[in-house]
């Protein structure tokens, strides 16, 4: 039985779809809104709101409503709700608090519903990341989302964040890293022309660019601005952090966490990985892919995580 879209309240008891974006022209982010949309209606029967800024006053079915937001709707489990909650009134850059907590559709929202658990369960996050990223992890001692190392203009000085960061000792006692980027349908953000002689001359940039060892291709430069500006300063970061002069880590990476379903992002991912001579410091996984290996160790939160991001067939009952 399908949900009828239409107007904000409940029809025969069942929350309706709500509107969708006419501006969507990625198919995939046209289909997630309507997933999402989906999940709202028919999982957690609470009516859209407005969106996608506080100021908006166009509905949408992928927005929560104030009561919503403040009722944790938009994440899997209380306490991943509670960890949100926590890192928005530490009022540091990285946290948009109208977009985490009421848009559905955005990849803040669901990386505190991917890597919540694991910043709140120090042993279940030592057990996922062994099964994603090795053996080499004795023991994480770290989770945290949305974090930068300080002080900022001993690094990129520009605001960029991993959306999620996770530290481990390896097996010999030595300090890692992972830097996380997590992209449900946002493209990566790309230069203002008119920025781009500035991006390419930026010496906190250039600095760790001339470092020994440095991932890229030589004079490649024109190509991370134009093109990849924010996957480049994403994997950046994470090399300033590797080679800073006070740095604890012996490892790190950086690592994107994307979408199946999205193929403007796995193929810039494929464009970026072609100006590297050496991926020790990067890697990317599909959504399904880390559920796939979580799941023999993970349990009802990352069933109610698949459900609202990878099982699309569930909602094929609204399309058009």
């Amino acid at each position: 039985m399908g949900i009828v879209q239409g107007t904000k309240g409940s029809k025969d008891g069942r929350w309706e779809i709500g509107p969708q974006s006419k501006s969507d022209k990625n198919a995939f982010t046209r289909r997630m809104r309507l997933h999402q949309s989906w999940y709202r209606a028919h999982v957690l029967k609470v009516p859209y709101g407005t969106g996608p800024k506080d100021t908006s006053t166009s509905l949408y079915g992928n927005m929560l409503t104030e009561a919503s937001a403040k009722d944790g709707h938009n994440f899997l489990t209380p306490g991943i709700f509670e960890l949100a909650k926590r890192r928005i009134a530490e009022d540091r850059e990285g946290v948009e608090p109208f977009r985490c907590l009421r848009n559905m559709l955005s990849s803040q929202p669901m990386c505190f519903n991917l890597f919540g658990k694991l910043a709140l369960d120090p042993s279940l996050a030592t057990r996922l990341a062994r099964a994603l990223w090795g053996d080499r992890i004795s023991r994480v001692t770290c989770v945290r989302i949305e974090w930068a190392p300080e002080p900022a203009e001993e690094y990129l000085s520009d605001g960029t964040t991993f959306d999620a960061f996770i530290e481990y000792e390896t097996m010999d006692k030595k300090v890692g890293f992972i830097g996380i980027e997590t992209k449900l349908t946002e493209p990566f953000s790309q230069t203002k022309p008119e920025e781009r002689e500035k991006y390419r001359h930026k010496e906190e940039y250039l600095r760790w660019m001339k470092k020994p060892g440095a991932p890229w291709k030589k004079d490649i430069v024109d190509d991370l601005v134009d093109k990849h500006n924010q996957l480049w300063r994403d994997h950046l970061l994470a090399w300033a952090l590797l080679q800073h002069g006070s740095s604890k880590y012996t490892e790190g990476l950086l690592a994107v966490v994307y979408h199946p379903e999205d193929k403007r992002c796995c193929r810039v991912i494929d464009e970026y990985c072609a100006l590297l001579h050496d991926e020790t410091t990067f890697s990317s996984h599909k959504l399904n892919d880390v559920v796939s290996k979580w799941r023999p160790l993970a349990g009802d939160w990352l069933s109610k995580f698949e459900e609202r991001y990878l099982l699309l067939e569930k909602s094929e009952v609204v399309l058009p």
